[in-house]
């Protein structure tokens, strides 16, 4: 069974090691639990069907959290930087064996605001044109 969160997930804890190391610890899908303070949460929103080519062009939101600013700033600028590339508008990537896709930063990662606990939230948001999950 193919999921693209699950796929960018694998993905980010091998390419953005740095910023991410272990599922369900540092790295959450569709959920951002209250603890542990520093985590990366990987979310999915409306995206759109394309009729022709069977491709999607789906909306993924990539949110870090951090108690220290810079540390939080330097994990979502590492996550960008392993999915985006600045030399051109958009990647190619391979994140498995059968799922390509093709990447584009809808923007650079910003802080969203402070949580509560005085904690930084950096986001950033991706177009993904690949198939869907089956």
């Amino acid at each position: 069974m193919s999921n693209l969160l699950i796929d960018l997930k694998d993905y980010l804890l091998v390419y953005a090691s740095d910023a991410v190391t272990t599922y369900g610890v540092d790295i959450f899908i569709d959920n951002m639990p209250d603890e542990p303070d520093n985590l990366t949460a990987l979310k999915e929103y409306p995206g759109e069907v394309d009729f022709i080519s069977n491709a999607v062009n789906r909306s993924i939101q990539i949110k870090v959290r951090n108690i220290d600013y810079m540390t939080a700033q330097n994990k979502i600028n590492s996550i960008y930087n392993s999915l985006y590339s600045p030399e051109s508008d958009i990647r190619i990537i391979d994140f498995t064996t059968t799922r390509w896709g093709i990447v584009a930063a809808r923007n650079y990662p910003y802080l969203v605001n402070r949580d509560d606990k005085n904690r930084c939230i950096f986001v950033f948001n991706l177009g993904i044109v690949t198939t869907g999950d089956s």
